[in-house]
């Protein structure tokens, strides 16, 4: 089945309601860093031994937001970085933070669904899906997919998260982490590095963007009261999600890269 574009930014969000997507930008107003954690990517990429301190590679962040990763990673390395989001008003926050650091030159962003862009793509060094679930479907589908996108020695920085080894918890949304290495392992690509946030990171995170969201969900139920329970439906998603994310799963920045050992057909 697949989505339409709202629904797909919806499921991303963590939001299900599709009378919710006009609101998106205003819940998310005080929030620039959206999905994965900028610091931690610069610290991944940092300690690998191949030279990722490199100007001349090039960076496609799907699933951008406001460009949070995008600035971050032109900034630290001068790499050329093309940001795709489907919200615009993202798009255009993103452009206005690139000039207002002199970044215009190294940042591009652009308005597009990924699931379209990442079939007429060109070729990247870096691929970047921070946090926004399975969009591109499963684990091993989305790699397959953005294979379209790599340059041969290319890699993908994956945010994502699966529910440990021993754990008895279920979930539709997330794979047993077996499961999980298992379609990275089938796809033809391996995890090279990785870093696991801890509880605590992930919690404090957490409570400061449902902080934010639920001030402005209160200011749009002031504005439009007829519409509260799709704001309050959100809210709910949101703590149901932070509870899933802080007791329940690994949270994990993966490094990925092409296994050549492995038959992609298999």
């Amino acid at each position: 089945m697949k989505y339409d574009i709202k629904e797909s930014v919806l499921m991303s969000l963590d939001a299900r309601n599709v009378e919710l997507f006009p609101y998106l930008p205003y819940l998310l107003k005080d929030i620039w860093e959206i999905g994965t954690s900028t610091e931690h990517i610069i610290q991944l990429l940092e300690r690998q031994k191949r030279n990722f301190a490199n100007p001349d590679l090039c960076v496609l962040d799907l699933g951008c937001g406001k460009g949070a990763a995008s600035i971050s990673l032109a900034q630290k390395f001068g790499y050329k970085v093309l940001g795709i989001d489907a919200i615009p008003e993202f798009i255009q926050l993103a452009q206005e933070k690139a000039q207002e650091l002199g970044l215009n030159d190294r940042c591009r962003f652009e308005v597009d669904d990924i699931r379209e862009y990442v079939l007429k793509s060109d070729l990247f060094d870096i691929v970047i899906l921070g946090s926004i679930g399975p969009v591109l479907g499963n684990i091993e589908k989305t790699l397959r997919t953005l294979t379209k996108c790599l340059r041969p020695d290319g890699v993908i920085v994956l945010d994502d998260a699966y529910i440990p080894d021993g754990s008895e918890f279920f979930h539709n949304g997330y794979l047993p982490e077996a499961q999980f290495v298992q379609q990275i392992r089938h796809s033809g690509f391996t995890i090279k590095d990785s870093i696991r946030y801890s509880s605590l990171e992930v919690a404090k995170a957490n409570a400061g963007h449902y902080s934010r969201i639920k001030q402005r969900a209160t200011e749009l139920i002031s504005m439009y009261p007829g519409l509260r329970y799709i704001f309050d439906d959100y809210l709910k998603n949101q703590r149901h999600e932070n509870d899933v994310l802080e007791n329940h799963v690994s949270c994990v920045l993966m490094l990925i890269e092409r296994n050549n050992d492995v038959n992609e057909n298999q």
